[in-house]
């Protein structure tokens, strides 16, 4: 039975979880809540205990101490709880004699729809994750991302309140996965879904998370809203700057002759990243584009560089291994 989710709305409640391996500890004091509509990055390492910690919370795995609760339903009820969420591990194993619509609606059958809902649910899914042209096709025909899709696609077929994905863009291409990440993203906004995302490509998690969670060698070293993570480290005192081709030698040797200012050239054949610090603290912006435009250096563009999540997790990791 739910319990006081309507009050609350909280949809995932972990408190003080362990679990060891023999001798080795692999979660230790991991402890969030999260609520109905919220996206949470994981991340971490290798080794830095997300698998463990989503296998717990998925009722893989009992935790040694501690205890969870889905929707105030206790973690020792997993039965209850597994009728309530959605897993996508990793990796996966799909009965390749099956096509996707049979697979979709074998799956609604084990979660208790009747014959003619789950076929109805799987052709649904099938349309919404672009599959509905491979319905009657075996799985074994399927490329990577098509299974990837169909993985992805089978993780709602109970309406669940909570989806645990784990690298969910592996094998999409961009258009892909900036599709998949669309109905992560109504899933979350629309139905209220509660997504739990583990994954290395942390431009995905910036993009779709609204918190993150980062482990190292099963300690929780940070948690909290993805604007706030940035924060954590200092911005870098770097920009780009986009030339003219006639002038990126004349801006060369006019950077070359400033203190303080160190310059690298990038993939781009015009473009020069610029890594400052005055020596007052300040950043030397101003000077370094009034001694190109004085020199007659063409400046077509300029952007100053941003701390990304990449940065934040980096320098946190970097820190917690010291």
């Amino acid at each position: 039975m739910i319990k006081n989710f309507v009050e609350t709305e909280i949809v995932l409640s972990a408190q003080d979880l362990h679990k060891s391996y023999k001798s080795m500890e692999a979660l230790t004091d991991f402890s969030f809540k999260m609520r109905a509509g919220e996206i949470i990055g994981l991340l971490g390492p290798n080794g830095a205990g997300k698998t463990t910690a989503m296998r717990i919370l998925s009722t893989i795995f009992p935790p040694d101490h501690g205890d969870f609760s889905v929707m105030g339903i206790p973690h020792t009820h997993t039965e209850e709880i597994r009728a309530l969420i959605g897993v996508l591990p990793e990796s996966m194993g799909f009965p390749a004699y099956m096509t996707g619509e049979e697979y979709l609606t074998y799956m609604g059958r084990l979660y208790g729809r009747s014959p003619q809902n789950a076929e109805a649910k799987a052709v649904e899914l099938l349309a919404l994750f672009g599959l509905a042209n491979a319905a009657d096709s075996r799985i074994a025909t399927y490329s990577r991302g098509m299974r990837q899709r169909l993985g992805i696609a089978r993780t709602f077929v109970n309406d669940p309140k909570l989806l645990f994905l784990d690298e969910p863009t592996l094998g999409f291409d961009p258009k892909g996965q900036q599709e998949m990440l669309q109905v992560v993203k109504d899933a979350a906004v629309v139905h209220q879904v509660a997504v739990i995302i583990s994954s290395h490509q942390l431009e995905v998690v910036e993009e779709i998370c609204s918190q993150v969670l980062i482990l190292n060698k099963g300690h929780l070293v940070a948690a909290g809203k993805v604007s706030d993570i940035k924060q954590k480290i200092p911005a870098s005192p770097a920009c780009r700057i986009e030339v003219s081709s006639e002038t990126v030698q004349k801006a060369l040797a006019v950077l070359a002759q400033m203190d303080d200012v160190k310059v690298e050239r990038t993939n781009r054949q015009n473009e020069i990243l610029i890594s400052m610090q005055g020596k007052d603290g300040t950043n030397p912006v101003n000077a370094i584009l009034q001694s190109l435009i004085q020199a007659g250096v063409s400046v077509e563009s300029f952007t100053r560089e941003s701390v990304s999540l990449s940065d934040a997790f980096l320098s946190m990791i970097e820190e917690a291994q010291a």
